[in-house]
């Protein structure tokens, strides 16, 4: 406290407040600035990386558009040879893969890459050359971390390790430790290690066949993005091969993009893609509420500083007749907010790097401490404090510094900026209000659609997958698992619970259906066997579970499907149930026939209409659906994944989990904007009252003598509550009044992405203006119950 200015020192009540207001706004924006530094610098260190793109691919089908992150590996060759702009071209294939040393497996996730993956996207190394370590066919490049769980303190360069296929890959060079990128992998392997597997062997593919490679490509300096994309048309035209697809369908199936490398975390979003990007709306939610707190911090210390410039004006006085210039005390009362705001700066450094931990684990980030000392962030932890000084402390001085010295000597001067107070205690509390509001409804929003109706039991349901394939797998599977106790009905579908997938069948609907409309569709398809049904606790509205006589080894006769709702009114039934029992014919000549038609189903996220889904009845798919009887699941689990293990031994690695669980990670992003605004909510109403309290002080420290006569003459202590509690309720109640209509604009914009969605209940509003008026009132009540039991005599006394 002794580097403060000595009014700072007197006054330590009003100080404590204030620092511990912009301890906590600078805090909480430095801590939201590392967050917003790390999030923009993602994928930005590469060499030429404004010239750096992957290639990506967009498939279109029937109106229904999928966008992918991977384009296929065989684009690379005729991409490098048509385009001139083009400098370089890669590839990267992203897989987990076991590695073994000795008797040792490691799951890793790996880039399968060319060998100058390392010269284009040029992650640096410690050990080993960028130029040749993927040139060698067995080459493979690891992190430290992992170099160091492998072969503990001992030198890995050299040292080999078994592919999966039996190849052996050799360490030829060690990474830097990884900044955050787009790419999931702890390994880099040479393509050519995959033996038989790698991209020479694809030679003749389709191109719709996209799998998950990535294409990157380097354009010379000066080249333009745009004229290279508008050739890809023509391109695809030219060089696609996608003879599988009929003649019809190959225009406009295929196209291509250039996603700019330094945008694929934030910006850019694809289906399946192995590593979450960034969020865009987090980050502006971040930015915006750490701002809004530091503005809270500010408008408290302006509230303050004038609300105590009466007890500065005699000072004021006496500096001016001492020959003291106006702009002289500007810079003294400005030099004095700078001097508490640089104290806030260095106790909120501290406070950042204690609360790091945990503010990473919120934005499920990794944040570096370090990058406090990049020269970007350096500069604005040391302008943070002048700018917050100046800003709270400008206009304090300049109503000080105004201060006649014959109105300040005989005692004339009013308290100053009285309106301007009024406007920041109003905005204060609106600010916490419209922030209570948005944190109750993000809430309410996330509570809702978990719980909104899914069209299937999501309890007890444990799924496996993806699996290989194999109906005679899958037949022993079942058989099995109807053996072990706590497993009541078991399925295998392509389609489950907050899975991504898309696959599409085209089908021609004959003139003669029900009411239907003839003529060609396409539909979302996915295979389902007979028990689908029953595992999901499916509602069927209309015919049959499954058809008489049904075989899945049957030939010959039509295949089954079951529709969902949404499909049936999609072909064009008005009545769903006359769906049942019409056929279609698909693609390849195959005939079907509708069995039955079941309710809606909502296996992704509530901001997702219901879906038109269509599912062939088959014998095998993808995924393992278990419903597992009530009680404790672990036994059951255990012994189901036992059996998994022991049937699909490759298989060892899938994911497996409950159906609750899976739903629940896909409004992760919305929890995590519900903590934040809660955090900051929380933040802003403590500042805020810190504030009010202050004032309320000092209101009440002016108002002494005032105070001590109405209690001479009679008043009553609730009758002096109410002359304060009146004069600070008041700005709350306008704060409501720009709070709700601003908080509502917004929620309405945010909640409109979603299907499912609650309504913005007046309640809330009413509640949130309730709860910051009370706290305000209590905060009033404090100085009241002090002021009204101390004697009168010493209130008239008080100058």
């Amino acid at each position: 406290m002794t580097v403060l200015p000595p009014f700072f020192r007197r006054h330590a009540l009003v100080t404590l407040l204030n620092l511990f207001g912009l301890t906590a706004g600078i805090a909480g924006f430095l801590m939201v600035s590392l967050y917003v530094a790390g999030e923009l610098s993602v994928d930005r260190g590469f060499t030429g990386a404004d010239r750096l793109y992957r290639v990506a691919s967009t498939l279109s089908l029937g109106g229904n558009v999928v966008v992918l992150g991977a384009s296929t590996p065989l684009l690379a060759e005729p991409l490098a040879q048509d385009f001139p702009e083009v400098e370089a071209v890669t590839r990267a294939s992203e897989e987990v893969v076991e590695l073994r040393e000795g008797d040792r497996g490691f799951d890793v996730p790996l880039l399968w890459a060319d060998p100058n993956l390392l010269q284009v996207l040029d992650y640096p190394l410690v050990q080993g050359d960028a130029a040749t370590a993927l040139a060698r066919p067995d080459g493979l490049v690891v992190t430290p971390a992992l170099a160091h769980t492998l072969f503990g303190d001992a030198d890995p360069m050299g040292r080999t390790l078994q592919a999966p296929d039996g190849q052996m890959l050799t360490v030829t060079g060690v990474l830097r430790p990884l900044a955050e990128t787009h790419l999931n992998f702890k390994a880099i392997a040479a393509d050519s290690g995959r033996g038989a597997k790698n991209w020479a062997h694809m030679a003749g593919e389709q191109w719709s066949h996209v799998g998950e490679t990535a294409v990157y490509a380097r354009l010379m300096p000066g080249a333009s993005p745009e004229a290279v994309q508008g050739r890809f048309a023509d391109f695809v035209k030219r060089r696609a091969v996608l003879t599988e697809l009929p003649d019809d369908m190959r225009a406009g199936f295929l196209s291509l993009r250039l996603d700019p490398v330094p945008a694929i975390h934030l910006h850019i979003k694809t289906f399946n893609q192995v590593k979450p990007g960034g969020d865009v709306g987090t980050l502006g939610i971040l930015s915006g509420a750490a701002l809004l707190i530091l503005g809270v911090a500010i408008a408290n210390y302006t509230n303050l500083a004038t609300a105590q410039a009466i007890q500065r004006a005699r000072e004021v006085g006496i500096r001016k007749l001492a020959g003291a210039r106006r702009w002289q005390l500007v810079a003294l009362f400005t030099g004095e907010s700078v001097a508490l705001a640089i104290a806030g700066t260095l106790a909120a450094l501290a406070v950042v790097e204690v609360l790091l931990p945990p503010f990473q684990a919120l934005v499920e980030r990794s944040l570096s401490f370090s990058l406090l000392r990049g020269g970007a962030f350096l500069a604005l932890v040391s302008a943070t404090p002048v700018v917050v000084g100046v800003l709270g402390g400008l206009y304090p001085a300049l109503v000080l510094s105004g201060y006649r010295p014959a109105e300040v000597l005989k005692g004339g001067v009013a308290p100053a900026a009285g309106r301007l107070r009024a406007v920041l205690v109003v905005a204060q509390f609106a600010i916490s209000i419209a922030l209570i509001i948005t944190t109750v409804t993000v809430q309410r929003q996330v509570d809702h659609a978990r719980s909104a109706a899914l069209g299937f039991q999501s309890e007890n349901l444990y799924i496996i997958g993806r699996l290989p394939n194999d109906a005679q797998r899958a037949a022993t599977m079942k058989a099995e698992l109807a053996r072990l106790p706590g497993v009541r009905a078991a399925a295998f579908s392509n389609l489950v619970p907050a899975d991504i997938s898309q696959s599409m069948g085209e089908f021609t609907v004959p003139a003669d259906a029900h009411g239907a409309t003839p003529g060609k569709i396409f539909m979302p398809e996915f295979s389902a066997d007979p028990e689908f049904i029953t595992t999901y606790g499916l509602d069927l509205k209309a015919g049959m579970p499954l058809p008489p006589g049904w075989r899945p080894t049957e030939k010959g006769g039509p295949s089954y499907v079951w529709l969902t709702e949404a499909a049936a009114k999609r072909l064009g039934y008005p009545n769903p149930a006359d769906a049942v029992g019409d056929h279609y014919t698909a693609d390849e000549g195959e005939v079907v026939q509708v069995a039955g038609v079941i309710g809606n189903v909502r296996f992704r996220t509530a901001r997702d209409a219901d879906e038109a889904l269509m599912f062939a009845i088959g014998s095998s798919g993808g995924f393992l659906s278990v419903r597992l009887a009530a009680g404790d699941p672990r036994p059951a689990v255990a012994a189901v994944n036992a059996l998994v293990d022991k049937l699909y031994p490759e298989a060892r690695r899938v994911p497996r989990g409950f159906a609750d669980d899976r739903l629940e990670a896909q409004y992760r992003t919305e929890e995590r904007q519900a903590k934040v605004f809660a955090i900051f909510s929380a933040l802003a109403i403590i500042l805020a009252n810190l504030g009010l309290f202050g004032l309320t002080a000092l209101a009440a420290a002016r108002r002494t003598k005032e105070i001590g006569i109405r209690r001479v003459v009679g008043a009553r202590a609730r009758d002096i509550a109410w002359l304060l509690a009146w004069q600070f309720a008041r700005p709350v109640l306008i704060a409501n009044l720009i709070a709700w209509p601003v908080a509502w604009w917004g929620l309405h914009r945010w909640l409109m992405q979603f299907t499912v969605r609650v309504d913005q209940a007046p309640l809330t509003f009413v509640a949130a203006g309730g709860a910051a008026l009370a706290v305000a009132l209590a905060t009033v009540a404090v100085h009241v119950i002090r002021v009204t039991q101390a004697p009168p005599v010493g209130a008239l006394r008080y100058e």
